[in-house]
């Protein structure tokens, strides 16, 4: 594998991917690992610098938790999602809202336009109430949790084509204008899909999809919807990995070419896994190499 200071010297790894637009989620554990945050955001700017018009969304659950645990609440989650009431719900506000301005600003202070996308005057995702869900023989109601059923790209695609950053956190607005929890993962498949991605990459805290769970060396490279489809058939993927995976297949039928789930905690992941994601995590594309 080429080695990171290879690819920030030889431009033409990244002169291909110039002008294509790409999603970068950054998983909430990442966001609060001082080495991982700031290893991020060095190679998304180096990203921009060759011409690749980037997004970054950004999750922050655990910071949530750990904001609920302060108070003494205690969070239920179903099929991943949390239920949210009216108090975790300005909990959750408050805090992605908080997470949401430093991640800009740390952008910023590295000299990227980079633009907030998370206020009631600039959220881009619409949503409407989620479902109930059904768990331990019964009807659980969700409370403010979100169900993307759109995005409003017009302010976004004009920061991005005038070179910005834009920055997205997990929240919707219903068209009253109440704010909603949105699982950021669906956030980040909803925005590649109404900007029409080439890719979207998963910075998350495992090296990609395990043939084994405890073998790091079973990493699968590459693979296509069917292939993924299978292995979820025979039970190779599972749990949270499962939920993902879902969310992937879907994002590649609304047209996303690729998308790769990555390491955010291995040094210059995202740079290293945007050239050759194959080679560090796992890709997913209609047509695999």
């Amino acid at each position: 594998m080429k080695t990171v200071t290879a690819l920030l010297n030889d431009g033409a790894n990244l002169e291909k991917f110039d002008g294509q637009v790409t999603i970068v989620k950054f998983g909430g554990n990442a966001i609060g690992s001082e080495d991982a945050i700031n290893s991020l955001i060095d190679d998304t700017i180096k990203l921009i610098e060759a011409g690749v018009k980037v997004v970054v969304v950004h999750g922050g659950g655990t910071k949530v938790n750990d904001a609920l645990a302060l108070i003494g609440k205690k969070t239920q989650k179903v099929d991943g999602l949390r239920v949210t009431d009216s108090e975790t719900l300005d909990i959750a506000v408050s805090t992605f809202t908080l997470l949401n301005e430093a991640l800009v600003q740390k952008f910023r202070d590295r000299g990227a336009n980079a633009i907030s996308f998370s206020s009631q005057s600039s959220c881009p995702l619409i949503a409407k109430k989620m479902e109930d869900k059904f768990a331990d023989g019964a009807h659980v109601d969700m409370g403010w949790v979100g169900e993307i059923t759109g995005v409003d790209t017009g302010s976004m695609e004009s920061w991005l084509w005038a070179g910005g950053l834009p920055v997205i956190s997990p929240l919707a607005l219903d068209l009253n204008g109440h704010f909603y929890n949105v699982n950021a993962d669906h956030a980040a498949l909803a925005v590649a899909s109404c900007l029409q991605a080439q890719s979207l990459v998963f910075m998350t805290d495992v090296s990609g999809v395990l043939k084994e769970i405890t073998d790091p060396s079973s990493r699968i490279g590459v693979a296509t919807p069917d292939e993924m489809n299978a292995l979820i058939e025979d039970g190779t993927i599972s749990g949270g990995m499962l939920v993902k995976i879902k969310s992937c297949l879907s994002g590649i039928k609304n047209g996303i070419e690729r998308i790769s789930i990555l390491n955010g905690f291995e040094s210059h992941s995202l740079l290293n896994g945007f050239v050759d994601p194959q080679l560090t995590g796992t890709v997913i594309a209609e047509k695999a190499a």
